[in-house]
């Protein structure tokens, strides 16, 4: 009997290959740098966050692309709610988030084609109200607003 495979499994089986990227924020260094950022207008997002891990495997070699790409697909979503979802030519992207109860505990982007394979993962404790201010400052910092 196989199992799908999960997110940190993934991450995890990837992070040794040659040429990949692999960060992991932890919740001590995420608590650190809260204390750092001040009344900074982006403060308030980053205090909500627990960890981050980010793994990018652009430099790797096309096999290793096609591995990962193939074991996306084999992945295991049960969980996730599916925010966004793009094929474009071969390249995957999708925007995914966990919840329990009322707040986003995790939320993760997959991007998988054959330039592109990344995966970010950021753990935390958000409202829908958390992102959608995020979305709204950004977005008026892109048109010029504050």
């Amino acid at each position: 009997m196989s199992f799908a495979p999960n997110v940190d499994g993934l991450l995890d089986k990837f992070s040794s290959e040659k040429n990949a990227e692999c960060v992991k924020v932890s919740r001590l260094i995420m608590s650190l740098g809260s204390m750092f950022v001040g009344q900074d207008e982006d403060a308030w997002i980053l205090k909500k966050i627990k960890s981050i891990r980010v793994l990018d495997l652009d430099d790797c070699q096309t096999n290793v692309k096609e591995r990962f790409h193939r074991e996306v697909d084999k992945l295991c979503f049960n969980g996730y709610d599916e925010l966004i979802r793009v094929n474009d030519e071969g390249e995957k992207v999708r925007v995914l988030m966990r919840m329990k109860k009322e707040t986003i505990c995790e939320l993760l982007l997959v991007c998988a084609g054959k330039e592109d394979c990344a995966i970010v993962q950021i753990n935390g404790k958000f409202t829908k109200d958390d992102i959608d201010k995020l979305v709204n400052q950004e977005t008026g910092k892109k048109h010029g607003r504050s």
